[in-house]
């Protein structure tokens, strides 16, 4: 005539098992989804306080192109980098890696401006640090010079 009590009790134990095993699966993925997260902000923060460029330069690269060359300096870091040449959108390159002692080159599409007017190229990297470059081409010399530059990276959430 129907289900006894003790057949009840089993489905409802075995309905409870299947509802902390799911719980269980749930937590553990959140549990490891946070420590993915962890460890890629102890990265970016590592590579952003090891972050350093040293001797920039700017070469002309045919009619209306520069070179942006620098030697990096800090920990290996994904070497993707976005361009902006006095404040607009130039594009996007991807280096590979960004290796430590190594010497790399950025092509500035129309960067380049042989008036002697003070032109800016920003060079915004994967972890969130950039570089401002500022240049000029000095007509006496016929060369672009760096005027000045700087690095800085976020500080990030403590």
């Amino acid at each position: 005539m129907g289900f006894s009590v003790s057949a009840s009790a089993v489905i409802i134990f075995i309905s409870f098992l299947m509802a902390a095993s799911t719980l269980y699966i749930a937590w553990d993925n959140a549990y490891t989804d946070v420590q993915a997260a962890q460890e890629y902000w102890y990265e970016m923060s590592l590579s952003r306080l090891h972050f350093n460029i040293d001797n920039v330069s700017v070469i002309a690269s045919g009619t209306s192109d520069v070179n942006i060359t620098f030697r990096y300096l800090g920990q290996s870091i994904s070497g993707g980098i976005t361009i902006l040449h006095n404040g607009n959108y130039v594009s996007t390159v991807d280096l590979g890696y960004l290796i430590p002692d190594n010497n790399y080159t950025v092509t500035v599409t129309n960067g380049a401006d042989t008036s002697g007017s003070t032109n800016y190229v920003l060079l915004g990297f994967d972890n969130g640090c950039t570089l401002l470059v500022s240049y000029y081409y000095n007509t006496t010399s016929s060369k672009y010079v760096v005027a000045d530059y700087a690095i800085q990276c976020p500080m990030g959430v403590s």
